[in-house]
């Protein structure tokens, strides 16, 4: 009982360094135009950048996962595109949507990909900031709690094209 005790506080100290290492391995991604800011998984490859410096997608080391991590000027925030960001895209059956203050999340089915997305509304109503990811339905179990790191890391700030504060 006491070689247990003993043990405890160096188990829970290398368990400590293990979720800082994990944690470590996630990079920051942020966008300079929009300041949309989102952590990537470790691994994952970064795609070029678009010609207007929106965003970036990236790809999971197998392949068969893309994130997209973007900003995007709104028009009528207030007004119809939160309905329009509820809508699916063709092709898509949407299975879950949840809407709470200036976020909005969809996710569904394309083909055989699962799909998710998060979008928050920042800068005083002027800019989106999208979280999107695609992912086969096969490995739904494996991107569970990834997605949800995902989701919870996306954050909205200032952009060189932005003028938030």
């Amino acid at each position: 009982m006491t070689r247990r005790r003993a043990w405890a506080p160096v188990a829970a100290s290398v368990a400590l360094v293990a979720v800082h290492a994990a944690a470590a391995q996630w990079p920051r991604y942020h966008n300079l135009r929009f300041g949309t800011t989102a952590d990537v998984p470790a691994g994952w490859k970064m795609q070029p950048a678009p010609e207007n410096d929106d965003g970036r997608a990236f790809v999971s080391p197998n392949g068969r996962a893309r994130l997209t991590i973007s900003g995007i000027f709104a028009l009528d925030a207030r007004g119809e595109e939160f309905s329009e960001k509820a809508r699916p895209l063709d092709g898509e059956a949407v299975t879950y949507t949840a809407r709470k203050g200036d976020w909005i999340v969809v996710s569904g089915m394309r083909g055989g990909m699962i799909f998710y997305r998060k979008s928050i509304l920042s800068c005083r109503n002027t800019v989106w900031n999208d979280l999107d990811i695609a992912y086969a339905k096969a490995d739904k179990a494996k991107y569970d709690a990834l997605v949800a790191r995902l989701a919870d890391s996306l954050t909205p700030g200032s952009g060189y094209d932005t003028d938030c504060k």
